[in-house]
């Protein structure tokens, strides 16, 4: 460890990571945070609430004990997305000389009289997030602004990927505080690969049932499939707000099966048991799972995508359209996949390569690292 790593060590004393909720994908990234920053003999505090109404019906959500759980006081807003504010108290938690870690997003409360007290020389503030808002339209414009004029005074910068780098230099951050973390999570399978039969016509989609999600591309394209693929088949997985049009579609549609959300051993068969993930919306940490069940991700070129998009890499571990298609395109997409064995399988040995570059336990290492270098 350099000199400047055993100074900062000296200095800080205790890291406090700020959670608005903890979805049961990042656990595991906050208990290896806990056993990395003790090794060094840091204090680890986690601090968390509840979720919102919307939030709970998409994702399963863990309350670690060890964690300092408090009452978010949740603020609906009006308009046609469904969107909060949170304030969780933070700001009187916190102790002189913290290195308080928190997401960057306008609409947690917390973090503006937090970044005051990073001003003021009180804790070390750093943010953790996506560089920019991939779903700006459903920002509150005002709060845009704002988080602007405070994405570079901070200590420290842990963006998800090299994606979210690039947005921080856009604006100016500079490149010495940015601290590239790979935003990854913890797949524990119950099952190995080999273990499940996998079936070449099965297609399936995991995640939240919700509009951005495209999941009207999905139902189109392998319709417009059946002639010539009768033995095709499609099975969903997940919860959220548009469960009912999903339940509707199945329902009508024998070639279709919505399962709801699975985990454990289920979950495995539900993956390991498929040809590939069609997923024409929004990809984000599924990028991971995709890689750990040697599963391609099937999607298009999207301005709303998550960073971890950026792991995906068209033609090698997965097939990406040129932009963001239709149910022609989207139809074409599935068929050049479905009839080239050659071309399923070396992108699903592509995912099992990628699977081995992505770690929890290399993302809990930066975040330790990027403390210790503040």
């Amino acid at each position: 460890m350099s000199e400047t790593s055993d100074q900062s060590r000296a200095t800080v004393k205790r890291v406090v990571f700020v959670q608005k909720f903890v979805p049961h994908y990042r656990l595991p990234l906050f208990e290896n945070l806990r056993s990395g920053f003790e090794e060094q003999g840091i204090e680890f505090v986690l601090v968390y609430g509840q979720p919102d109404a919307y939030e709970g019906s998409k994702i399963r959500m863990e309350y670690p004990e060890w964690g300092v759980r408090v009452k978010s006081r949740i603020i609906p807003l009006p308009g046609k997305f469904t969107r909060y504010l949170y304030w969780q108290g933070v700001p009187f938690k916190v102790r002189r000389g913290d290195v308080v870690i928190v997401e960057h997003a306008s609409k947690l409360l917390d973090n503006y009289p937090l970044f005051a007290l990073q001003q003021l020389g009180w804790i070390s503030l750093c943010y953790f997030g996506h560089g920019r808002n991939f779903q700006s339209q459903r920002e509150i414009a005002p709060a845009r602004a704002l988080k602007r004029l405070m994405v570079r005074r901070i200590a420290r910068w842990f963006a998800y990927t090299e994606i979210s780098r690039k947005a921080l230099l856009e604006q100016d951050v500079p490149d010495d505080r940015i601290v590239v973390v790979n935003n990854t999570l913890t797949v524990t399978r119950a099952l190995e690969e080999s273990a499940v039969e996998r079936h070449p016509e099965r297609f399936v989609y995991i995640g939240g049932l919700y509009k951005e999600k495209r999941l009207d591309l999905v139902f189109e394209a392998m319709a417009r499939l059946q002639a010539d693929h009768p033995q095709l088949e499609l099975h969903v997985a997940g919860t959220g707000p548009d469960q009912s049009v999903v339940e509707a579609f199945a329902a009508e549609h024998d070639w279709c099966t919505y399962v709801g959300p699975v985990f454990g051993e289920d979950r495995d068969r539900f993956l390991f048991g498929a040809s590939a993930i069609v997923m024409p919306g929004p990809v984000g940490l599924v990028a991971i799972d995709s890689f750990h069940y040697a599963t391609p991700i099937l999607t298009a070129r999207l301005d709303n995508h998550g960073p971890e998009v950026a792991y995906l890499e068209n033609d090698v571990n997965a097939l990406i359209m040129d932009d963001r298609g239709d149910a022609e395109s989207y139809t074409a997409l599935i068929r050049r996949f479905l009839e080239s064995r050659e071309l399923s399988e070396r992108l699903r040995q592509g995912c099992r390569e990628a699977a081995g570059r992505y770690t929890i336990e290399d993302t809990a290492r930066k975040f330790v690292d990027g403390v210790l270098s503040l």
